[in-house]
């Protein structure tokens, strides 16, 4: 009688486990949706947690970047290796259920058999042959994704570095406001820079796309040493925010919108990183607003011919205003993916 009823209770709990896999393989590789698979969530913030507390421990921003570099490929490996035990210790336990094997043991040798799609130990019953078949698929179909979806990844964090070192290129190294915008000025855009706007609203797009669905990609580092994607966002944004509060510009809409964009990407990556809740602005050790630095600032940018607002106590309670949407968000994820803001001139417009 207890056979009957323990038997039974195995398979449920394998067949259980075998539908757990297969529903994270599709929200990982199928499912557009940004809340993402928990299972797939845990393992990379188990991957990022471990690494980090390892990388914290260097001295320089080379060596952090150089162990924050192995979180994606150990998230992957770790994430693939749970998929594979599952799945065997699932079908391990309907194969015992069903007595297609005659002990548990045999019963993961022979699921590991099917899985690994080797074939050297299959059940000789009807039941067993039968649950062999599936199994195999699962295995095909995690070597599938292995070498089909991580060249996704690799192209997600290549096409975000693109354009980070487009930005350092242009606007120094490292990157600042003033930088970018002599750059517009220089190359005949101080009053118009649509497609450079909608650019950055495009790749604002793909960090909130990406890197709130699968958060380790966040901390993959640039190929490029002492680059930082955080720090080019910040200036953009810094670089958007001065744009629409002190210059007669003819794109603020474009502006605005990438912006919008931008704040909105990084408050979203930040509840990846912050257990759903965003600290205070109160509450962040961050630089204070300069006016004076603003307004020379302006000064700098009029001499170079673009075209500046007369009224620079609005333009500076502007620019205050739109900064203070963001400001607070940068030293949450720069603490989160161990980049040094603080030491980077990143905000020129922080300091007297």
């Amino acid at each position: 009688m207890t056979e009957l009823l323990w038997r039974p209770a195995l398979f449920v709990i394998g067949l259980m486990l075998v539908l757990l896999v297969f529903q994270s393989a599709l929200r990982v590789a199928i499912v557009n949706r940004r809340k993402g698979d928990r299972l797939a969530l845990f393992i990379g913030h188990l991957a990022y947690t471990t690494i980090a507390r390892l990388a914290s421990r260097r001295q320089d921003f080379e060596g952090i970047q150089n162990a924050l570099a192995w979180v994606l490929p150990v998230h992957v490996l770790a994430l693939i290796t749970t998929w594979f035990l599952f799945v065997q210790a699932g079908f391990s336990l309907m194969i015992w259920s069903l007595q297609a094997e005659p002990s548990l043991l045999r019963a993961v040798i022979a699921s590991g058999s099917a899985l690994s799609t080797l074939g050297f130990l299959t059940p000789t019953d009807l039941p067993g042959e039968l649950l062999a078949i599936p199994e195999g698929a699962f295995g095909l179909g995690i070597v599938v994704f292995f070498f089909t979806f991580i060249p996704g990844y690799q192209t997600t964090v290549q096409t975000r570095e693109a354009k980070v070192a487009w930005l350092y290129a242009r606007a120094g190294s490292p990157p600042t406001a003033l930088g970018f915008l002599s750059w517009l000025q220089g190359s005949n855009r101080k009053d118009d820079a649509t497609a450079v706007w909608e650019d950055w609203e495009a790749w604002f797009r793909l960090l909130f796309e990406t890197h709130t669905r699968t958060p380790v990609v966040a901390v993959v580092p640039s190929v490029h040493r002492g680059q930082s994607w955080l720090v080019a966002a910040a200036v953009i944004l810094d670089a958007a925010s001065f744009w629409l509060s002190a210059l007669d510009a003819k794109d603020h809409a474009s502006a605005d919108v990438c912006r919008k964009t931008g704040v909105n990407a990084l408050r979203s990556i930040v509840l990846r990183y912050s257990d759903k809740r965003i600290r205070d602005a109160a509450r962040i050790d961050a630089e204070p607003l300069s006016r004076a630095a603003y307004e020379a600032f302006c000064r700098q940018i009029a001499a170079a011919g673009v075209p500046v607002k007369t009224d620079t106590s609005a333009a500076w309670q502007s620019f205050a205003s739109l900064r203070r949407e963001y400001e607070h968000l940068l030293p949450q994820l720069a603490e989160g993916l161990l980049v040094p803001l603080n030491n980077s001139a990143l905000l020129p417009l922080a300091a007297d």
